[in-house]
């Protein structure tokens, strides 16, 4: 082993939105596999979702894990499944977003500023 095989790779991090509804996203290899955190507001652990090659029809297989009371599931999941299937490498997500007293309005913008990141995450692949 080299230290090249060894060695920390810098995350590829993007910033999305603005004030409340800002979201950051943080990009690392794992090995082959990837590790993808999404936080914003208050950051924490809300939801875990895996995704790998490997289901039916040749689309991703997606398995999530939440914090009870936490709604971050379906990013995580999303999040997964587009990356997987971009990047052909097992991904992993942990999406965190708190804002105190949400409004529907702020709820969509998160959700879009997320969107709109993995999506650029993806143009690497």
């Amino acid at each position: 082993m080299t230290h090249e095989d060894i060695r920390d790779k810098t995350p590829q991090i993007i910033q999305a939105g603005t004030g409340r509804t800002s979201v950051r996203l943080e990009l690392r290899e794992f090995g082959r596999d990837l590790i993808l955190h999404i936080g914003g507001g208050a950051v924490h652990a809300g939801a875990v979702a895996v995704s790998h090659s490997g289901g039916l029809g040749g689309e991703p297989a997606t398995e999530l894990i939440t914090t009870p009371g936490h709604k971050e599931g379906p990013l995580a999941r999303e999040a997964a499944r587009t990356l997987a299937a971009a990047s052909g490498r097992t991904c992993v997500v942990v999406a965190g977003i708190h804002l105190d007293d949400a409004t529907g309005e702020e709820i969509d913008a998160v959700v879009a500023n997320v969107t709109r990141a993995v999506e650029a995450l993806t143009a690497d692949f």
